[in-house]
């Protein structure tokens, strides 16, 4: 964060001194509030999973949930089966959801499943319908349920149902 300015043909750097200042502070309200944060993201993605149970039922697999293990309190890895329900065509039938597939370290990998996901025990069918969703600070419950219906009308699409 520079700041450039001339005096007398000579370039000076100068530190961006207010945005410095606006960093710590973000940094600190962060640190107050994070264990809030959390609370609040990990209670919007368990609420978003159990939505997207309650509408797919056993059509649906939540790829990131592991016995014993930690997870991203804002994240959420999840399939829905169907030869036709690959991640990308459902994002692409999706009107509101923006999206990512697959798993964070996948981006490159086209329309082939994602790696981590495979080496998770995920099977390959389930693994290629992947689709991986955040919620922030922000996310409200009425979102989700919105992204759901969404979600709901992608599916039934792709299947002929609508």
């Amino acid at each position: 964060m520079f700041l450039r300015r001339r005096n007398c043909g000579v370039e000076h750097r100068t530190e961006n001194t207010p945005m410095i200042a606006g960093l710590g502070k973000a940094a600190e309200l962060v640190t107050e509030n994070c264990e809030a944060y959390e609370a609040h993201m990990r209670g919007v993605r368990d609420y978003l999973e159990e939505r997207l149970v309650a509408e797919f039922g056993k059509k649906v697999h939540l790829n990131s949930q592991f016995p014993g293990t930690e997870r991203l309190p804002n994240t959420c890895n999840f399939s829905i089966r169907g030869p036709q329900l690959q991640g990308r065509l459902v994002l692409a039938q999706c009107r509101t959801l923006l999206a990512s597939v697959g798993a964070a370290c996948h981006s490159d990998h086209g329309d082939r499943p994602s790696p981590v996901l495979l080496s998770c025990g995920v099977p390959f069918d389930v693994a290629r319908n992947a689709l991986r969703l955040s919620v922030g600070r922000g996310t409200t419950k009425a979102e989700v349920d919105l992204v759901v219906q969404d979600l709901k009308q992608a599916v039934a699409r792709l299947e002929g149902q609508a």
